[in-house]
């Protein structure tokens, strides 16, 4: 019984880190995108995007183990470790897109 609550209640969180996953790969696609046009962040994203590359890969390897993992504290772990690397993430996209950001508006 505990075992059924302890991974239905992980369900949720297992497709939030998917849907923030998905969300992270979309917004590196559209910055690369943008990079064609954009110097600043033209010589940004070498770099930065391949690192960030990397760590999506390592991301989507985390979700396809939290969906395999039958142990509640593995999975707890994989979890914590999941949420923070999306956090991660996150604020380096942000800095890429800020620089974006920064660049449309300093031509316009």
């Amino acid at each position: 019984m505990l075992q059924e609550s302890t991974s239905g209640g992980r369900r949720p969180e297992i497709e939030n880190i998917k849907i923030a996953a998905d969300l992270l790969q979309r917004m590196l696609s559209e910055l690369k995108e943008l990079a064609v046009n954009n110097s600043r962040l033209h010589f940004a994203m070498p770099n930065s995007g391949h690192a960030i590359r990397q760590r999506l890969d390592m991301l989507t390897g985390m979700i396809e183990l939290l969906e395999s993992t039958q142990e509640p504290r593995r999975a707890r772990e994989l979890g914590q470790r999941a949420r923070a690397l999306v956090g991660q993430l996150a604020s380096e996209l942000e800095l890429l897109a800020l620089q974006a950001e920064h660049d449309f508006d300093w031509s316009t």
